[in-house]
């Protein structure tokens, strides 16, 4: 190494080593950690699953038009209030809806629609790294009763967050406010508490209605993957979001 002639330092500093840490799943290495809850701002971390924790591939209205024919989409989104809170079956709804617009296809070749997503092991790393940070964490997702079993039994989704807040269960669905309200008061937070707990989702109109409550919210692009969620993650968990 060498110094300069006029002072006892080096002239150059050798480059400082890159951040490490421990592996994140296929994250990749020398990964900087999310910030830990002691130093977050938020403090409850609710997550969507289609389009964040898992990969839904061809977007839900065209596959929808494209297994049900034309105004299946339009109809089955109008109509799907009950089942999303769980006050029907989603078996009940495409029958009546088989009925009223002559889908060709049977109730269970509808069903399979349903059965599509495929877990993004890079987003299930980054939950792991939430809770091992200190964040709780909450799977806040719509789905009806049939659905939510087959992410429960085939996916594999039990124990993945701190606390499952799947919309049939809980009896309202996104974008209502109720929602968000009762999910706040399952993990023991006031209204007023909102602010220290973030939404994370990739439709617009349910992001919104979060924000309106006083919920921080990070819009993830649907299907970007686990990267971009962490990406994101990094940003508003930061202390000085």
């Amino acid at each position: 190494m060498t110094t300069s002639a006029w002072e006892d330092v080096p002239v150059s500093s050798p480059t400082p080593p890159a951040p490490t840490s421990t592996s994140l799943g296929g994250i990749g290495p020398a990964v900087v950690p999310l910030p830990p809850a002691a130093t977050s701002p938020v403090r409850v971390v609710l997550l969507d699953a289609d389009g964040v924790l898992q990969l839904i591939g061809t977007p839900w209205e065209q596959a929808l038009e494209e297994g049900g024919g034309p105004g299946f989409a339009a109809a089955l989104l109008a109509g799907e209030e009950d089942a999303l809170s769980g006050r029907e079956s989603l078996s009940s709804l495409l029958a009546r809806l088989r009925a009223r617009l002559q889908v060709p296809r049977s109730t269970t070749e509808l069903l399979d629609l349903w059965w599509q997503a495929v877990p993004d092991p890079v987003a299930w790393a980054v939950v792991r790294e939430l809770r091992a940070a200190g964040y709780l964490t909450v799977l806040a997702t719509n789905q009806q009763w049939e659905r939510r079993a087959w992410m429960r039994e085939r996916l594999g989704y039990d124990g993945l967050c701190d606390v499952d807040a799947y919309s049939c269960e809980v009896g309202v669905a996104k974008p209502a406010p109720e929602y968000f309200l009762r999910v706040l008061a399952r993990v023991g937070m006031s209204r007023q508490e909102a602010s220290q707990a973030l939404f994370v989702d990739d439709n617009a109109q349910n992001i919104a209605a979060a924000r309106q409550l006083g919920l921080r919210t990070l819009h993830h692009p649907a299907d970007a993957g686990g990267a971009v969620l962490r990406d994101g993650l990094r940003t508003v968990l930061s202390p000085a979001a």
